[in-house]
């Protein structure tokens, strides 16, 4: 079958009806005037088929259709023969792998999706967690400050009352703003 389809200008598979007349063993004129009915039966299937010629071995030009993989399939499952019903199993079996493969495509979709959810879930909870111990450490965090500023704002006051602390460098060091806490 592979010899069956090419690729087209546009990348598009399609095939003849020379080839399909060849590899089902029939006429090319009984495929010409299948097409033709078909054609003529619907107007939705006239985009699957394009008229054209080719040259035969005569150098004459003669009819031809270049058809797309729709049309393929709906000219071919009108075909009998053993090589049509050949064709028409391997159809089935092919739509029915395919089939399978969907589904389970589809159930590991789900699977995955439910995944994804729970573990979303889990993240939102290990979130709010995280949110409440930062509110808590937040919390401290502020708590600790106004300690510290209640201690040395008291420590600052006491040692201004003495005058030879002023100029120790280490208390310099370690709060270099104390001017800034000590009362006016």
């Amino acid at each position: 079958m592979e010899t069956l389809v090419k690729r087209n200008e546009t990348g598009q598979a399609v095939t003849t009806s020379l080839l399909v007349a060849e590899k089902f063993e029939k006429e090319h004129r009984d495929v010409l005037k299948s097409i033709r009915n078909l054609t003529a039966q619907n107007c939705a299937v006239l985009s699957m088929f394009v008229e054209t010629t080719y040259l035969n071995e005569q150098n004459k030009q003669q009819p031809m259709f270049v058809m797309n993989r729709d049309g393929f399939s709906l000219l071919v499952m009108s075909f009998s023969g053993e090589k049509a019903l050949q064709f028409k199993l391997d159809f089935i079996e092919a739509f029915n792998s395919m089939d399978a493969i969907l589904r389970n495509n589809d159930t590991l979709r789900i699977s995955a999706v439910e995944e994804n959810i729970k573990r979303r879930y889990l993240l939102s909870r290990e979130l709010r967690d995280v949110n409440s111990q930062i509110t808590a450490l937040m919390k401290r965090h502020d708590a600790i400050k106004k300690e510290q500023r209640a201690i040395d704002s008291e420590d600052f006051m006491q040692l201004s009352l003495y005058p030879r602390y002023e100029a120790f460098t280490p208390l310099k060091n370690e709060f270099p703003n104390k001017n800034k806490m000590l009362p006016n």
